[in-house]
């Protein structure tokens, strides 16, 4: 398999020739979550609280109200930019050149249909996730690793399948390459996040230094780094997936 800097270069090649991944990475990812940031920044500065970074316990009962339903919008919309993003990413597995282009509603409209499936899906993984790593937390991380792959390959095949389906033949499909794919995924996240995070304090830190209520900005700044990240580490991850492919095929 190529190493993190080969997946990475490979994956930017597909990005850049799709440029329907920056759609999604605005309206899907940034916007939502710029938002309840934006806003949560807001009501701290107004009513003088500092919230707690394990949920809503400093919020008042207005905010309660208001952020809630935000909350449950922006866990959609986000669910719904991992579906459309992955529906033009597993144009790798098949053509990595990426030529084939196609619309933002085109893209849309095949990835609302997964938004259920992978949502309930990916709940069951965390549980199952969690169930073992309080067990013992070797068994959790392999599990997690070996069954990163089920929403794209929900996506490759098209059908909408709820239950453990996708979660077994992920982990089926990764048995024999786990600490393999592990040490790329690690690799590749560590190159494009660690960076980023250290830049994203500095445009903070500066920000704050000029004028504290300026904090909100480098937020909303960060906010959009991490979203267009996001969506290309999906595009990594799914190169990652289209490698692993080819190598099971070469060793059979």
């Amino acid at each position: 398999m190529p190493s993190a800097f080969e997946i990475i270069g490979s994956a930017w090649s597909f990005y850049k020739k799709q440029p329907v991944l920056n759609e999604i990475a605005f309206w899907l990812f940034f916007l939502p979550i710029a938002f309840i940031d934006a806003s949560m920044s807001v009501f701290e500065t107004l009513s003088g609280q500092q919230l707690s970074t394990n949920g809503l316990e400093a919020l008042g009962a207005t905010e309660v109200v208001l952020f809630v339903p935000a909350f449950i919008a922006v866990i959609f919309l986000v669910v719904w930019g991992q579906a459309c993003a992955l529906t033009v990413a597993k144009r790798i597995v098949a053509s990595p050149a990426g030529r084939n282009r196609t619309s933002f509603a085109a893209v849309r409209k095949q990835g609302k249909k997964f938004i259920t499936a992978l949502f309930l899906t990916e709940l069951l993984r965390g549980a199952i996730t969690l169930l073992l790593m309080l067990l013992l937390i070797i068994p959790g991380v392999i599990y997690s690793v070996r069954t990163g792959f089920y929403d794209i390959m929900m996506i490759e095949s098209g059908k909408v399948t709820y239950g453990r389906t996708y979660l077994h033949k992920s982990a089926d499909f990764v048995k024999g390459y786990t600490g393999l794919v592990l040490w790329k995924i690690i690799s590749v996240g560590c190159i494009l996040f660690v960076p980023a995070m250290i830049f994203e304090m500095g445009i903070i830190s500066v920000l704050m230094l000029i004028d504290e209520r300026l904090q909100t900005l480098g937020i909303v700044l960060s906010d959009g780094i991490e979203s267009f990240l996001t969506v290309f580490f999906i595009v990594c991850i799914v190169t990652v997936y289209a490698e692993l492919k080819s190598l099971r095929g070469a060793t059979k």
